[in-house]
């Protein structure tokens, strides 16, 4: 039985090499375009190599009739579907060109592929999602090439688990996630300080934000507990054989540095499924004060 996604995305933007990697991520937004009755615009921004130079690609690396050929394939491929798409090549400064892409057509999804099979394809696109997690105006939807065992889920998930700090972008998550997930809801808060652990009070205020939908019928489990926080979302979204895992966006730009710290660069690179990332749109010091004054008051 096909269920019908209450929730819609209506624009995709997919960031596309052509490699094996982002391929696997062009089909499986392809797939949530299906579900959802999205229109998909790719946009090609150089080869794998270019992807490590985020601020100046080689000269060399650029539009090619290869990449065209294979967008135009690309193309009739979806038409059959029934997919409205669009292609274009772009160069230059590459995460401008990506972001550029996304308000031009008021996309309300941006679709990146991840773990590409070798080292410099690894390294240089986590340069780019790194680059474009802070500054993504919409949700920014990660997908690995093992993704593609996800595919009967896309779009209506059955199993999601969202991973909540009570910060603003994370509560806005918290949002999404109830809005996608169509059995089963997961909601993990982590602690990493031990000494300022208190796990009734963190249970109190996840089971206030986000109480049974009794409306959409979807369980919802809460989870508070110690630990590094990517690390317990990854093992937690494993053992819940999560479909889809739901953080909010950094706030600020990551650099090489933060690998080993960025709670989302540690799932994304541990979990089996797709990661969505959504921004706070409410940044001003007066839903600041809001927002921690309902979580103070639980």
């Amino acid at each position: 039985m096909t269920t019908t996604p209450a929730f819609r995305f209506h624009t995709i933007v997919v960031a596309t090499d052509l490699s094996d990697a982002s391929l696997a991520a062009l089909h499986y937004a392809q797939s949530v375009a299906r579900m959802h009755g999205s229109r998909v615009v790719i946009t090609h921004v150089v080869d794998p190599v270019a992807y490590a130079y985020p601020s100046c690609a080689p000269k060399d690396i650029g539009q090619d009739q290869t990449a065209l050929n294979e967008l135009r394939q690309i193309e009739d491929e979806a038409a059959g579907h029934q997919i409205p798409v669009h292609s274009q090549v772009e160069s230059n400064i590459i995460c401008d060109r990506i972001l550029q892409s996304v308000e031009d057509n008021h996309a309300d999804l941006l679709v990146l592929g991840t773990k590409a099979k070798t080292g410099i394809g690894r390294a240089a696109l986590g340069v780019v999602a790194r680059h474009l997690l802070a500054r993504t105006p919409c949700p920014m939807l990660l997908v690995s090439p093992g993704c593609e065992t996800h595919l009967p889920t896309v779009g209506c998930w059955r199993r999601v688990l969202i991973a909540t700090d009570f910060s603003l972008a994370s509560l806005e998550a918290l949002g999404y996630a109830h809005h996608v997930a169509y059995e089963r809801l997961m909601v993990v808060h982590a602690e990493s300080d031990r000494e300022s652990y208190t796990r009734e009070s963190s249970l109190e205020r996840l089971r206030f934000l986000a109480p049974f939908d009794v409306s959409h019928t979807v369980p919802v489990e809460h989870v508070v507990t110690t630990g590094e926080p990517g690390r317990v979302i990854a093992e937690h979204a494993n053992k819940f054989h999560a479909d889809l895992v739901v953080l909010g966006s950094p706030d600020y730009e990551l650099e090489e540095a933060d690998l080993c710290s960025s709670t989302v660069l540690q799932v994304v690179s541990k979990v089996n499924c797709p990661v969505l990332c959504v921004p706070s749109t409410l940044k001003t010091p007066a839903h600041e004060l809001m927002i921690h004054e309902v979580l103070h008051a639980c």
